[in-house]
């Protein structure tokens, strides 16, 4: 299986290969004193798409490439592998992750953390930011007693996600190929 490869070097950048032709898109990153320049490439002789280090400004390395120039046929064969190679797996992950979101009114699980039994199960009826914790959220568990408990909401897995089908894979694929 030939997954995504990103090649970066430190002090040289690849110049040993020509990939004119084959230029998908270009990139910049920027750093406090200095830039990196990208390209993203189709390598026939891997068969997969690769990024690359094109040029640097920490020392004398112009960019090889300027712009992107693959043709419909170079496309076609990113667009190909990326939709067999990369694409099932992130439609899986993204399509999992929006359905395993938790908001109010979720049932869910606790599945780890000190002060609540796991194997807990509840309906979410509070959800706010953590003032501990930058970025995460607290919510609030009511169980079937009445009873309320407040933790993480890392702690916790909604109940009932249905995982995605390969129709809906298929659909995110496509609708989200970037080539």
């Amino acid at each position: 299986m030939t997954t995504m490869e990103t090649i970066t070097s430190s002090n040289v950048c690849d110049y040993d290969r020509d990939f004119t032709g084959c230029v998908l898109g270009i990139s910049e990153r920027n750093g406090y004193h200095d830039s990196d320049f990208y390209a993203t490439v189709w390598d026939d002789e891997q068969g997969c798409v690769r990024t690359i280090e094109d040029g640097t400004t920490r020392f004398y390395a112009p960019s090889k490439y300027s712009r992107a120039d693959a043709s419909d046929e170079v496309r076609a064969k990113a667009r190909d592998w990326w939709s067999r190679e990369v694409g099932p797996k992130l439609g899986y992950a993204h399509l999992m992750g929006r359905r395993a979101f938790i908001d109010v009114g979720a049932e869910v699980e606790v599945f780890k953390g000190r002060k609540v039994a796991k194997g807990t199960k509840g309906e979410v009826v509070w959800k706010g930011a953590d003032g501990f914790k930058r970025g995460a959220y607290r919510i609030g568990i009511r169980l079937l007693d009445g009873t309320r408990f407040y933790t993480a909401m890392e702690n916790v897995m909604k109940l009932g996600v249905v995982p995605p089908s390969e129709a809906e894979i298929a659909e995110w694929i496509n609708s989200n190929n970037p080539y």
